[in-house]
């Protein structure tokens, strides 16, 4: 803190000036005398503020020139100010110092960019694996990842999403990509190479696909055999009879299970968001329920369709026939006997909506986390009584991601379900549309 001296200053002046013009009235010369002292304070002055600037611009790196009095305090001060900048100065030193040391010791890359996305600085990680050179510092990093999708996913800003690709630098190797943005607009981006696990998940696609292939043919020729002896072996016993009504119904079930595994592999290897067809949202749903409703047969589900808007989709029909197939067929076997099932279609600014609500049995608010994980069962007795093969919601959510959608899922145990497949806008087409829009 400042002390305040000016009032023993302006007093030390006064009695300066009463002392200088005391001894130049006994010299018969006042005014002279005030006018040299004067003079002589103001040479003073401006020395001390010729000493003041050369300082300043010699860069103020060392210590303040030494003075009493006023400018005493005015270049301790500057000193005591010095003092502080050079310790916060030291300490910003140290920290970004450990810092580097720590980013520099990751697996993972870390690269940081400017508010124009141009490349400031990256640890040794990222520089192995991009192959970044010191000619690219300055460089944009669109420039260097010219990924369409890296592109949408940098421009789109979106810090709570990650984007996998090939790797620019080295074929047949793939890096995921997150972006958190801090500051006025800088960016700082997490890498981490992925090919081991892109290289698993690969491996698990070709077991289950080779597996479920060579599981297709046994299954069909014991499944036919059994379909021939029930058919005509009238005179069998009761109880041989009935082990191969048991033997069918189980190869029916692992022919289903296949046929799941078959759909979640092709799912997997197609490429998301190529499919662009026009969908008759009403006429879909109409389809859906009149299958419905011979599914249902005697149990006597009121099943309806409400169309709230007139606008279409973009999309595969026979995808999306399948998702919503699936979950009006779920709100079908889990809906006690004559109650109402609803299929509805609305769009709005944000998107498309497909909810199917039912009166059904319900489901925990712990389960819903975990319904579309592959053979996740809320009830493993019950699902599998009903022939439920533990697939059809992970298949629902594989198609709704081709198509940039997902999956809301609300239900009150007791008090039924509602699953709602939600579609961005963009898939949204306006009624007017709908005769020109192209594939």
């Amino acid at each position: 803190m400042i002390r305040d001296i000016r009032r023993p200053y302006y007093r030390n002046l006064l009695l300066f000036f009463a002392a200088v013009a005391v001894g130049g009235f006994l010299l018969g010369y006042p005014l002279p005398a005030l006018l040299v002292a004067a003079f002589a304070c103001l040479l003073w002055q401006l020395f001390q503020q010729g000493r003041l600037i050369q300082w300043l611009r010699n860069g103020a790196r060392s210590e303040p020139p030494d003075a009493g009095g006023l400018w005493g305090m005015v270049f301790d001060h500057f000193y005591s100010v010095q003092r502080d900048h050079r310790q916060q100065v030291r300490h910003y030193q140290n920290v970004i110092s450990r810092i580097q040391t720590s980013t520099q010791a990751l697996r993972d890359g870390v690269i940081q960019l400017d508010r124009q996305g141009a490349l400031e600085w990256w640890n040794p990680a990222a520089e192995a694996l991009l192959s970044l050179k010191p000619l690219d510092q300055g460089q944009l990093l669109t420039n260097l990842l010219r990924d369409p999708t890296f592109v949408r996913f940098y421009n789109k800003g979106e810090m709570s999403e990650t984007v996998q690709l090939e790797n620019p630098a080295f074929p047949d190797r793939y890096i995921d990509v997150s972006m958190t943005i801090y500051g006025k607009g800088e960016r700082l981006l997490l890498i981490r190479d992925t090919t081991r696990i892109k290289q698993l998940e690969q491996m698990r696609q070709d077991f289950v696909a080779n597996a479920s292939h060579e599981l297709k043919t046994p299954l069909t020729v014991l499944k036919g055999y059994l379909e021939s002896i029930l058919t005509f072996g009238g005179d069998l016993p009761p109880a041989l009879s009935k082990g191969l009504t048991n033997m069918e119904a189980q190869t029916q079930r692992m022919d289903n299970l296949v046929n799941d595994l078959l759909v979640l592999t092709r799912l997997d290897a197609e490429v998301q968001h190529s499919v662009r067809q026009r969908v008759d949202v009403g006429e879909l749903l109409e389809k859906i329920a009149a299958d419905a409703r011979e599914l249902s047969n005697d149990r006597g589900h009121r099943i309806s369709v409400h169309l709230e808007s007139d606008t279409a989709l973009q999309g595969d029909a026979s995808e999306l026939h399948s998702a919503i197939s699936n979950l009006v067929y779920n709100a079908v076997n889990y809906s006690p006997d004559g109650s109402d099932i609803e299929l509805k279609w609305k769009a709005s600014a944000a998107g498309g909506f497909i909810a199917i609500h039912d009166q059904g049995i319900g489901i925990d608010p712990r389960h819903i986390p975990r319904l579309t994980e592959r053979f996740y069962r809320v009830d493993p007795g019950r699902s599998s009584a009903r022939g439920g093969t533990g697939l059809g919601l992970a298949i629902v959510k594989h198609i709704l991601q081709h198509h940039q959608a997902r999956l809301d899922i609300a239900s009150v145990p007791g008090r039924g379900s509602v699953f709602t497949c939600c579609f961005p806008a963009e898939r949204v087409l306006a009624a007017a549309e709908r005769s020109d829009k192209t594939a």
